[in-house]
């Protein structure tokens, strides 16, 4: 029975502890605004946002009022700890934009990160980043803020494009 609840409570804080790192959000928008109104904004928003060669929109999917895309950010550190160099490299991601009357939700989702060969070490993977406050190691933080900071920016970006109207060109 002792082994039962151990196991219990260890698989329960496992659970509970490793969940995926990502930005989410439902912004309610004013009721009136139609699923369809919603979906032109972020397809628009999309299609201007991610058209690098390190991104790209792979679904656009109207009746479902579903956007995503997948992108990259490289990862290169300005920090000076062991291993850095060893780190250093790609972490790829996923963005969903889902739609409904009067409110959207967007997810920035399954980071990914694939580390380097540096100097005097072998290629680190830390793979799909789990959120885990207590971890204090430099390089997993470093990469965290990292990510804060390239995603953040595109967040506040999408907000704005989503509160503005939708207006088919006129002028051809």
């Amino acid at each position: 029975m002792k082994k039962t609840i151990t196991l219990f409570t260890l698989l329960l804080s496992i659970l509970a502890f490793s969940q995926e790192f990502q930005f989410e959000e439902v912004v309610k928008m004013d009721s009136t605004i139609t699923k369809e109104e919603l979906y032109n904004r972020a397809r628009i928003w999309a299609n201007q946002s991610f058209k690098s060669k390190k991104t790209s929109v792979n679904i656009e999917d109207k009746e479902d009022g579903e956007i995503a895309g997948v992108g990259v950010i490289d990862y290169r550190t300005k920090k000076n700890y062991l291993g850095a160099s060893c780190i250093e490299g790609p972490i790829s991601y996923k963005m969903n934009i889902y739609v409904k009357d009067g409110r959207y939700k967007y997810q920035f989702h399954t980071f990914e990160h694939k580390g380097s060969r540096g100097a005097n070490c072998s290629r680190l993977d830390l793979g799909v980043l789990r959120y885990e406050p207590e971890n204090t190691d430099k390089g997993f933080v470093d990469i965290i803020n990292k990510i804060t900071d390239f995603v953040n920016p595109i967040i506040s970006d999408l907000k704005s494009a989503m509160n503005k109207k939708y207006e088919v060109s006129k002028d051809w």
